[in-house]
């Protein structure tokens, strides 16, 4: 056979299997996304979709979704035509946005990649709207949203932000450094498969004026990067995950009435992190960590370091809570509707009741200051024990005061009161040195006079140069620094 009939067969097949693929792969993913976004609209009561329509095309298609958010004087009435967007009015007109995605279909999407499509999405602002942002934006896209997905279902989407400045006179000016995130998972499994995300954006500087003072906020690079697990339910806020983020520095500068200078408050090094598992129960339980440093003028902190957690959260639970919730605060159903308030007050009841059965707890497990060596530091726990839905069903008072636990632990050394009091003197004195050290040797004296009645009246307790007071609650009765007072609080209640 002659070699170019064959090569020209060939090459019929090769485009006409590339032009079936295209059709196959643009169906797909806008057929993906304009289920995904129906379902996790459904939630939202008071968010009707106006539109949510695919227009296909061989080699691109063009998925477009409106929605309407609040509720007007015809709110349950639906439109027969798709107006522009806008930010409704003051007659209570509803607020539309609406956002498109344009994907362009493999298996060579664009011309420029390989993969099933990519997507560029973007927000259709108000005229209005619009215009105010190219005062600051100029031609340039306020976010860049670009999404490649790979043939096996895997997606890679990109935000960007440009560098901003802008300036007005009297007002002040703001230089915004840009952003870069990227967000990696899979559209077959959506958010339940989970992904990972990472984000950087260099810094941000603002200036605001007014016609007798000034001040400025300067934000350093920010860091962020962590992981969503994979997961059963739907709901993005109960998902296992990690993370951790980092703020180089942060500085305000803050004026001060009577006070000639503005005050600088500076932080450093602010780090953060977060985990957060589900058991095999369903308990969902988190917990999160900052620390950082910084100062106050010239007042240094030399460490700032806080724990907190969740623990035993039923999450399925929490979910059919929140959705709830969700549903009634969005609604837009006329008022008086009175059985449907008594039925959601009750459905609200009894899964508070539903959640408190699996003894759920938050704590701050650890604040801690320190100053110049010397500790402050606060912790506290509540929650409940021992729970039995015959327990649930009792009125909230009731179940509180006899099942409810709580603690609290406090202890602080001498020298940080001593430097807590001294700066806070200053800052008054504004430079008057006498007139400082006179103020402070009062403030202690009254301080430390304060601390001695709490110690006679068994509040608190001196051990050498520290004092420090504890407090637990359980069984419907108070201790403190384990002395029980006589207050049965589970008897006052009426159990």
């Amino acid at each position: 056979m002659n070699k170019a009939v064959v090569g020209a067969a060939a090459l019929v097949v090769v485009v006409g299997a590339g032009t079936g693929f295209a059709a196959w792969s643009g169906a797909k993913v806008a057929g993906e996304l304009q289920a995904k976004t129906g379902e996790f609209l459904a939630p939202f009561g008071g968010v009707k979709v106006i539109e949510n329509r695919v227009d296909k095309g061989l080699f691109s298609s063009l998925h477009t979704v409106t929605i309407e958010v609040g509720c007007g004087p015809d709110a349950d009435a639906a439109p027969a035509a798709v107006p522009a967007a806008d930010e409704g009015d003051a007659a209570g007109k509803p607020t539309r946005i609406t956002w498109r995605h344009h994907i362009a279909h493999g298996p060579l999407p664009g011309g420029k990649a390989v993969g099933l499509a990519t997507i560029d999405s973007e927000i259709v602002l108000p005229p209005e709207v619009a215009a105010q942002i190219a005062k600051v934006a100029g031609d340039k896209a306020l976010l860049t949203v670009r999404t490649t997905l790979g043939f096996g279902g895997g997606y890679v989407t990109d935000i960007t932000s440009p560098a901003l400045q802008f300036a007005e006179a009297g007002k002040g000016e703001f230089n915004w450094q840009g952003l870069r995130a990227t967000v990696r998972g899979s559209l077959a499994g959506g958010m339940a498969a989970g992904g990972t995300y990472t984000l950087e954006a260099p810094g941000l500087d603002v200036k605001f004026q007014t016609p007798d003072q000034q001040g400025a906020m300067q934000v350093g690079r920010m860091t962020m990067e962590g992981e969503v697990l994979p997961h059963a339910g739907n709901a993005l806020w109960m998902a296992p995950s990690r993370g951790t983020a980092r703020v180089a520095s942060m500085s305000f500068t803050l004026p001060q009435a009577g006070q000639a200078e503005p005050t600088r408050v500076v932080f450093d090094d602010l780090t953060l992190s977060s985990d957060a598992k589900i058991d095999a129960a369903g308990l969902w339980s988190a917990v999160s960590k900052m620390s950082t440093k910084g100062r106050v003028g010239e007042f240094a902190i030399d460490k700032v370091d806080m724990q907190v957690s969740l623990n035993r959260i039923h999450a399925a639970t929490y979910e059919a809570l929140i959705s709830k919730a969700m549903q009634s605060s969005f609604s837009c159903k006329k008022d008086g509707d009175a059985e449907a308030a008594v039925a959601l007050a009750a459905d609200m009841q009894k899964g508070f009741g539903a959640l408190l059965t699996h003894n759920p707890e938050y704590a701050l497990d650890r604040l801690a200051v320190e100053l110049g060596g010397q500790t402050a530091e606060l912790s506290y726990s509540f929650g409940t024990k021992d729970m039995t839905e015959a327990d649930a069903a009792l009125p909230l008072p009731a179940l509180l005061g006899t099942k409810a636990y709580g603690n609290a632990s406090f202890k602080v050394q001498n020298g940080w009161i001593e430097k807590v009091v001294k700066q806070m003197v200053a800052l008054k004195a504004q430079g008057d040195a006498a007139a400082a050290e006179e103020a402070t040797a009062g403030t202690l004296a009254f301080v430390n006079a304060s601390i001695d009645d709490m110690v006679t009246k068994g509040f608190a307790v001196r051990e050498g140069d520290v004092v420090r007071s504890k407090a637990v609650f359980e069984g419907g009765m108070l201790k403190v620094n384990d002395q029980p007072l006589n207050l049965p609080i589970g008897a006052m209640m009426g159990r």
